[in-house]
């Protein structure tokens, strides 16, 4: 019987594409051809970590190593999960023990053998086809309970995201993609496989936002969120020639849209997700929303997203194992709400009471449950509020028996929290009467500053 498989998209882009850039960091090039061999020599050594099909957690930096020790990982056999670098250890020590995984690799520190201690016997063979049905990776989504969960991906997965992707912004040899994103998050894996895929240079190093970086590095294509979107738009001066823009994240502001046309940025607005590996919808610079390919799309009869197709995740790792995350039809329920209007895709928010700051779910009962950890503090309610730059922010309202200084309060939760995550402000819980406070007073007592 014969087992579908998806051959290696780098080892397929040596042969394709050679001595064209598919890599350029600060002062590094590598060809495609220099990268597979690079990713090779790497997963020789990794072979000696662990069994192919092991769980890896691998803190994902942004350099030229953090990417090849992630390829060499697959390509050795092993199933990855991308962890944000700068994650508070306590809360990585948990996300790797609750779910079994069986290392915890930093490609930028001690880890894992070097190629000297190799050189004793011959390395397992490469992995240079990926079975369909089987687990490749994971990456972190947000839960309802505010625990993230590992969304389970097959290799097929992303490379049909990325076969969506190029029929609406096609890469060729010689386009130059920025990784403007992290890639511990699905839209920085995206962009690598859909690189890979066409046959572009992934290059690090600068920022989306940074006019000049893009100018002098010549960048075709970048992803971005609204907020980055909005300061390079700000810069005074001259803006680069980028031949599409993809802009996610949440919401965006149509003024913002109108403003980058009027400058000669194409931008194409995307709504997608981690289950469905990245792009489920986009929108193109004419206005007009399409559904890619190997996606489906319908709105429920209470106005909630659901999706399913071939970048449909697995489903979630769970105590080691993998638990669906579809209903009996193969849906998949985003929480979101949403509708089409006269062929454009509008998202009205979340049924549940996430939110996005910055590009960045925010879970705000995540943050509540660190808060009533601080002894002074008895109750936490955490709201967002309305933001120029980053669209939301989180608020806290406390019910403390002490009075608390603010800054000590936001040293202490940086233990815990990242960045995104911590209140921009902290105002006193009001009194309730014995009666449940409803999230929607805290609101709107945010938005309004009666406080």
């Amino acid at each position: 019987m014969n087992v579908a498989t998806q051959p290696c998209l780098l080892r397929v882009g040596a042969r394709r594409f050679g001595d064209a850039p598919a890599l350029l960091g600060p002062g590094e090039r590598l060809t495609f051809r220099e990268l597979d061999h690079r990713v090779s020599e790497r997963a020789r050594t990794l072979t000696m970590i662990g069994s192919p099909g092991a769980w890896v957690a691998l803190k994902a930096t942004h350099s030229v190593g953090g990417l090849i020790e992630f390829l060499a990982l697959l390509r050795a056999g092993f199933r990855v999960l991308p962890v944000n670098p700068a994650q508070p250890e306590a809360p990585l020590g948990a996300l790797v023990t609750r779910n079994r995984i069986e290392r915890l690799l930093d490609p930028d520190g001690a880890q894992g053998p070097d190629m000297e201690d190799v050189g004793r016997g011959v390395p397992e063979a490469e992995t240079l086809a990926f079975v369909d049905a089987a687990p490749c990776m994971g990456l972190l989504t947000s839960g309802s309970t505010g625990l993230p969960k590992v969304a389970v991906h097959s290799y097929r997965n992303h490379v049909l995201s990325a076969v969506g992707s190029a029929t609406v912004m096609p890469l060729a040899p010689g386009d130059r993609y920025l990784l403007s994103l992290p890639w511990f998050h699905v839209a920085g894996v995206a962009i690598l496989f859909r690189c890979l895929l066409g046959g572009a240079a992934l290059v690090i190093g600068g920022r989306a936002e940074d006019s000049r970086f893009l100018r002098d590095l010549r960048i075709s294509h970048v992803s971005m969120v609204e907020a980055q979107l909005r300061r390079l738009l700000a810069r005074q001066d001259s803006l680069p020639s980028l031949r599409g823009i993809l802009l996610g994240g949440g919401p965006v502001l149509p003024a913002l849209l109108t403003s980058a046309r009027d400058r000669g940025l194409p931008v194409w607005v995307t709504y997608g997700l981690t289950e469905m590996s990245s792009q489920v919808i986009t929108q193109g610079p004419d206005g007009s929303a399409r559904i890619l390919p190997h996606r489906e799309c319908r709105i429920a009869e209470d106005g909630e997203i659901l999706v399913r197709g071939d970048t449909l995740c697995l489903g979630y790792l769970e105590d080691g194992g993998l638990v669906p995350a579809t209903d009996a039809d193969g849906w998949f329920h985003t929480r979101d709400l949403g509708h089409w209007d006269d062929g454009v895709f509008r998202v009205l928010g979340r049924r549940d009471h996430q939110f996005i700051s910055g590009g960045e779910n925010v879970q705000p009962e995540r943050i509540e449950d660190v808060l009533r950890r601080h002894p002074a503090i008895v109750q936490a309610i955490v709201v967002p509020q309305a933001d120029a730059e980053f669209g939301q922010r989180p608020v806290a309202f406390l019910d403390a028996i002490d009075e608390i200084q603010q800054d000590s309060l936001r040293t202490w939760l940086r233990r815990y929290l990242s960045p995104w995550e911590l209140p921009v402000a902290f105002h006193p819980l009001p009194r309730s009467d014995g009666m449940k406070i409803r999230r929607a007073d805290l609101v709107e007592l945010a938005a309004r500053g009666r406080l």
